[in-house]
């Protein structure tokens, strides 16, 4: 089961319910909604993408199958910019 976790080097601030960030090492500066700020907190530690959906399914009113679709484009954007990391 893949888990995932946030990278440790993202400098993060809160701003209401948003979340930004600045990636040191290449100077990328993100900007989270308040849904994606939610799962940013979950990644503070190791999660599997089950656990996560399932936490996220507690939290908002929403079609199971659409969390995971949305979930998972979500974390797939954030590895591809290196925000989070996989672990094994």
């Amino acid at each position: 089961m893949e888990r995932f976790i946030q990278n440790k080097a993202i400098v993060q601030s809160n701003i209401g319910e948003e979340v930004v960030m600045l990636d040191m090492d290449s100077g990328f500066y993100f900007g989270l909604n308040s849904v994606a700020s939610v799962i940013w907190g979950m990644l503070a530690n190791e999660i599997g993408f089950e656990a996560l959906v399932d936490q996220l399914m507690t939290q908002f009113a929403v079609d199971r199958s659409l969390c995971e679709a949305d979930t998972k484009e979500l974390l797939d954007q954030m590895l591809e910019k290196n925000i989070i990391r996989r672990l094994a």
